[in-house]
């Protein structure tokens, strides 16, 4: 599914009509595919804010959807309501319960017996604040919210959906259904905060009408790299992690972990004496390169890794090397030396020394994956980062300009190829806000271009794998943080499902 703009959307629509879908059956799409998320969520009464437009009659098809399966629906109707007076007729013929948004306590007691509430109050035109008596209505929900389900429909009711500000009061659901395209709001704060769980559904958009939109949503199935039983160690690919140093001893562990834990059939370390003595206690299957490594020696310490980075499929530079003018030259020294026809991954301290070489991104190619975060992500352009361009927009512009794939970190993870196309992680994860996590998606990406995805698909994977680990770790142990050492146990798993 793409990530769309109000504009977008609406020519999405009209193609949709185009194409011989009536506005009616689009509404009825969209409500049934909201009232199937709703369905397994639902424990008890089931309240529908109904609005007015297409948002409000999507509504009000889920709230039928659901009463004829036998859910007790009570409906709120607001005074601008998009339901018909026979359409009232034959929800009350249902069964369901009819309450006037003007009737506060008939409201306030429709909620308090909810199990789940639709948010179906204002959709993707609604600008401004939340006029009256939506506002009121917004705010009697979200004084609820601790004890019933909020569902919104395509988005909260209230906040921007192009630019994620919130003017007013807005809805916070629990989860939000989104329809036809993910409304690139939604991706951005303060709006994010408010969505919960972000599901994104089709409504029968045609695929022609989508073509030109670079932007879409990560979706991982079909990544995974085979894993024949007649294969041995060395189809499995190799992985050089040049990383670490004595202040930093662990970033070599978490990532020739994490590329290991992948799949990668054998990893080799370089680093100094005492990083090596550290992985090797923690990790006794990694090999080492034949002499200690030291980025802060600079360019003559590159050299003595230069048979590795041609024997070695993939390689990641960066993790904990340290930063000055002598690893600097290191890093423009590896670069120069490594064999472009294998691939490489440049993150943290690799990046910070990147940005510090003339003509950097003429030494990198579409081979280079580069991971920085945000203010690694500045050091890079050379400027504050224009907080009013979305993330994927910026990451699509830097890998077109940069000629290389770029995985821009944060919240929603936007990874990018130089030919223009744009995924997006939309499945933020607050747990993976410690220090680590990084190392660990440089070595999964490392590990997975070792065994032959393209730099890619081996992000988009890596990507992937790493956002749904740290989901599984906070939902199985009801953790709010982790350890990114803890990623370790889990990326398997998630692996392993993607394959079935």
């Amino acid at each position: 599914m793409k990530i769309v703009s109000v504009e977008q959307m609406r020519a999405l629509e009209a193609a949709a009509f185009a194409a011989g879908t009536s506005e009616a059956e689009l509404q009825q799409r969209a409500g049934e595919a909201v009232a199937e998320e709703v369905l397994p969520l639902a424990t008890g009464r089931v309240a529908v804010l109904v609005g007015h437009g297409n948002n409000g009659r999507d509504g009000a098809v889920a709230a039928k959807w659901l009463r004829q399966r036998g859910l007790a629906i009570d409906l709120v109707f607001s005074p601008r309501h998009a339901i018909t007076p026979e359409e009232v007729a034959q929800f009350s013929a249902l069964g369901a319960t009819i309450t006037r948004s003007e009737d506060r306590p008939g409201v306030e007691g429709v909620l308090g017996a909810a199990s789940l509430a639709i948010d179906a109050l204002a959709g993707i035109g609604a600008k401004g604040a939340l006029r009256e008596p939506l506002a009121s209505l917004a705010a009697l929900v979200n004084a609820h919210h601790g004890d019933l389900h909020v569902v919104a429909l395509d988005l909260p009711s209230g906040i921007d959906a192009d630019t994620g500000v919130v003017p007013g009061e807005a809805v916070w659901a629990d989860t939000t259904v989104t329809l036809g395209g993910v409304k690139q709001g939604l991706l951005r704060f303060p709006a994010a905060e408010r969505v919960g769980r972000l599901i994104p559904r089709e409504i029968g958009i045609p695929s022609t009408a989508e073509r030109d939109i670079p932007y879409a949503v990560l979706e991982p199935l079909g990544l995974a790299p085979a894993r024949p039983l007649n294969a041995h160690k060395y189809k499995f690919g190799r992985v050089l992690v040049i990383a670490g140093s004595d202040h930093f001893l662990g970033a070599p562990v978490l990532c020739a972990g994490a590329a290991g834990r992948i799949g990668a059939g054998l990893i080799t370390v370089a680093s100094t004496r005492d990083v090596r003595l550290n992985v090797a206690a923690h990790l006794p299957e990694v090999t080492f390169t034949t002499h200690d490594v030291r980025a802060d020696e600079g360019a003559a310490a590159a050299r003595q890794v230069e048979p590795y980075l041609h024997s070695h499929n993939a390689v990641v530079l960066g993790p904990g090397l340290g930063r000055g003018p002598a690893t600097t030259a290191f890093v423009a020294e590896v670069l120069r030396l490594r064999s472009r026809e294998h691939s490489i991954v440049i993150d943290a301290d690799g990046l910070v020394a990147l940005s510090e070489l003339d003509g950097w991104p003429q030494r990198l190619g579409p081979n280079v994956v580069l991971t920085p975060h945000a203010g690694e992500l500045q050091r890079l352009v050379g400027h504050e980062l224009d907080e009013a361009e979305p993330d994927w927009q910026r990451a699509g512009r830097l890998a077109r300009e940069w000629g290389c794939v770029l995985a821009a970190k944060g919240p929603f993870t936007a990874v990018a190829a130089p030919d223009g196309r744009v995924d997006v992680w939309t499945r933020a994860n607050a747990a993976l806000a410690t220090g680590g996590t990084g190392d660990v998606l440089a070595g999964v990406t490392a590990g997975l271009l070792a065994q032959g995805l393209s730099p890619w698909d081996g992000a988009r994977l890596a990507v992937a794998l790493h956002g749904l680990a740290a989901a599984r770790i906070v939902e199985k142990r009801g953790w709010r943080t982790l350890l990114a050492s803890d990623l370790f146990a889990e990326l398997p798993r998630v692996l392993s499902e993607l394959n079935r």
